[in-house]
């Protein structure tokens, strides 16, 4: 297993993808202005805590669950359209430990960038000049911010699957954009209590749609819902990959 996720992070510094994801996360967070707009307070005077509270909207409702995917497809499309799948088949060693590698290092990589996305937030209300700072006011956020992230992160094993039956990056791609318009349109339909891909809006909201309150939670059946798309989503790319066929 150490074996497995040493050669997985060895990859990564190769991978200039990791620089995309990070200057993604490090913009994404101006657009909530835009986001702002959308809701109906662009004519009223933005403070620093409701640009900041736009953090979980952001995520949730536009790059997160597409760049996520993306990244996602990467981590387990590479071995196939690097054409070294074959020699990571045969290595003596068990196949799901380069499963759950990859998904260790997806789980740090999404981590990383959801509180760089919540550092630049921060920083973009502060060189906007935006007033009204309080402690208070950014602890709800960072706790949100991690709940879409986890939201979003126990959807990606389905990602994972479509990446290794498809052995490349185009089918969990579009995969992903059905997430992002399933979960735009579920935010609004308010069907965020039971569609993973919407359980996001539950908690950040969507700019198509009133803002959500920090208070707002997802029930335990929602929970129980994420679980089982998680679990059986491992489980169905550790069984692609234990009977793939090494010689293809």
């Amino acid at each position: 297993m150490i074996r497995a996720l040493a050669a997985e992070v060895m990859k990564l510094k190769r991978a200039s993808l990791l620089l995309w994801t990070v200057a993604t996360a490090l913009v994404a967070p101006a657009l909530s202005n835009v986001f702002l707009t959308a809701q109906d307070f662009g004519q009223a005077h933005v403070t620093w805590p409701e640009f900041f509270g736009m953090a979980p909207m952001t995520m949730g409702t536009w790059w997160g669950i597409l760049l996520l995917g993306l990244v996602t497809a990467f981590l387990f499309a590479r071995d196939y359209t690097d054409g070294v799948a074959p020699t990571m088949l045969t290595t003596p060693m068990r196949r799901e430990c380069f499963v759950l590698a990859k998904f260790l290092v997806l789980g740090a990589w999404i981590l990383g960038l959801a509180l760089l996305a919540l550092v630049a937030q921060a920083a973009w209300a502060t060189i906007l000049g935006l007033d009204g700072f309080s402690w208070t006011a950014v602890w709800p956020v960072v706790g949100d911010v991690l709940i879409v992230t986890l939201l979003i992160f126990l959807t990606l094993p389905v990602v994972a699957l479509v990446a290794v039956a498809s052995r490349g990056v185009l089918a969990p791609m579009l995969l992903s954009a059905f997430g992002f318009t399933a979960g735009m349109i579920g935010g609004v339909a308010g069907w965020g209590d039971w569609l993973p891909w919407a359980m996001p809006t539950a908690i950040g909201g969507t700019f198509l749609g009133p803002a959500v309150s920090s208070e707002t939670q997802l029930m335990a059946g929602s929970w129980a819902i994420e679980a089982g798309v998680f679990a059986i989503g491992i489980a169905a790319v550790i069984w692609w990959v234990n009977h793939a066929d090494s010689r293809e």
